[in-house]
């Protein structure tokens, strides 16, 4: 039988201490760890098993790049659509709010033509001046009073509503007819078609209440007609 010297290591053995004395060497804080994976990975390498290692590792890196790769396609393609989406908001409102004003000023335009809904006044019917200034009459003991300027249409009022209703102007001193009372401006009425006496100056008068226009049309024709 013969004798087998323990001190003789076997191939195996020796390759493996002169790598572990290179891996020593080469990371001299190499900790137990560590080292007993760089053991198993040689290991794999005397078994034929060293392709194994390499490419599980690159598989892994290969893993790590994609990962961090897709993650940021994925961030930059949300960025793309974000900003077409701040742009198509923005844009929006804009278009909007110029086709509000447009609106707005066609109504505006068409607030300043005439119409059954707009909102006249007496100016901007008969002028800036419908009525006498200051009209006044004389009691029978001398004293000067003022009348009330709504009953005291002037002429081109009274013309313009004579228009209106069909009628002819006529002057009369409505107000003090006798008794001693005397007006010192007479009354422009307008007398109309059927010998009915109407106060120009009173359906001036419905223009300053701001009444839409075919509200003040129906007012006229009730005192046309004496309702």
């Amino acid at each position: 039988m013969a004798n087998v010297i323990s001190s003789i290591k076997t191939v195996q053995e020796r390759l493996l201490d002169t790598w572990q004395a290179q891996q020593a060497k080469s990371r001299p804080q190499t900790t137990s760890t560590e080292t007993s994976r760089g053991t198993a990975s040689f290991q794999a390498l005397l078994s034929g098993k060293a392709v194994a290692a390499p490419l599980a590792v690159t598989q892994q890196t290969v893993r790590a790049v994609a990962a961090a790769t897709v993650p940021a396609a994925q961030t930059a393609t949300p960025a793309v659509a974000a900003t077409a989406a701040t742009a198509a908001q923005t844009a929006t409102p804009a278009v909007a709010v110029a086709a509000a004003t447009a609106t707005q000023q066609t109504a505006a335009a068409a607030d300043d033509s005439p119409g059954l809904n707009t909102i006249p006044t007496a100016e901007s019917v008969f002028g800036d001046n419908p009525w006498v200034a200051d009209p006044t009459g004389i009691a029978p003991n001398g004293d000067s009073y003022g009348y009330n300027p709504l009953y005291f249409a002037t002429a081109s009022t009274a013309a313009q509503v004579a228009q209106m209703v069909g009628g002819t102007v006529v002057t009369e001193n409505e107000l003090a007819p006798g008794g001693g009372f005397l007006q010192q401006q007479p009354n422009e009425m307008v007398q109309l078609s059927n010998g009915t006496l109407i106060n120009p100056g009173l359906v001036a008068a419905f223009y300053t209440h701001g009444y839409p226009q075919s509200y003040i049309d129906q007012m006229i024709a009730n005192e046309v007609s004496g309702t």
